[in-house]
């Protein structure tokens, strides 16, 4: 009797733990698949790559496509149009490239302007990169940091060590004596100089074609609204 009785009591715990087992798991599966469903919800649209044909180049970097929207290329800077030193070659350049072609847009930002910060694509070519290789636009560093930066970074490299476009001696403003580098910096709209005494001055490089300036005194550079490099001995 005592032996049917643990038999008994043996197999309603074993029910129990089976039922308790698809509760759990059911209630498991049914929060991870919420959450899977969330995070579908949340992604945001920037990451999609469409498609769009290109309307009008405004210049080196920047254009418009077929709804009215104006895009501006992540990454890079061309010369200031028209005053900028291959300005216009720079512009010439995006529109044999891209004007009137259906061409990949990848979303990365959007910046204060209400302009699509983006990574552009024609077929396999990768045109932020193209630019920046062939010497028509500088790599800058952009937020939010993409795995392109390091591509635009290399492809500068390239256009220096071969003197191509903006690195050429046709767009040199250095004046003999005059070593202050002055910089302007896009992302806080920040004009900062260094002296040949600053931390990484060999590293800071003017680029010719931007508001970047080479100046001769720092009483020059502070009235052309530059502010010393926190990175300089005081």
């Amino acid at each position: 009797m005592t032996q049917r009785k643990n038999v008994s009591f043996l197999s309603i715990v074993l029910a129990s733990s089976v039922l308790l087992n698809i509760f759990f798991g059911y209630k498991i599966f049914y929060s991870q698949r919420k959450q899977t469903e969330q995070n579908t919800v949340e992604t945001p649209r920037r990451n999609v790559s469409t498609n769009h044909i290109v309307q009008r180049i405004i210049d080196g970097d920047t254009f418009d496509i077929e709804n009215g929207e104006r895009v501006r290329l992540y990454g890079i800077n061309a010369p200031e149009y028209p005053k900028g030193c291959m300005s216009g070659d720079a512009k010439n350049r995006l529109e044999t490239l891209i004007l009137n072609r259906n061409v990949g847009i990848k979303q990365v930002a959007k910046d204060n302007f209400g302009r699509l910060v983006s990574l552009v694509y024609l077929d396999n070519l990768f045109i932020n990169e193209v630019l920046v290789e062939e010497g028509f636009a500088y790599f800058e560093k952009s937020k939010p940091e993409t795995e392109s930066a390091l591509t635009l970074e290399k492809a500068e490299a390239k256009a220096k060590q071969t003197g191509r476009g903006v690195w050429s001696s046709l767009c040199e403003t250095k004046q003999e004596g005059c070593t202050i580098k002055g910089n302007y910096r896009s992302a806080d709209t920040s004009r900062i100089y260094h002296t040949p005494d600053c931390y990484n001055y060999d590293r800071i490089t003017v680029k010719p074609g931007t508001t970047d300036r080479w100046f001769c005194t720092e009483k020059e550079a502070q009235a052309a609204g530059f502010r010393k490099s926190l990175d300089c001995p005081k």
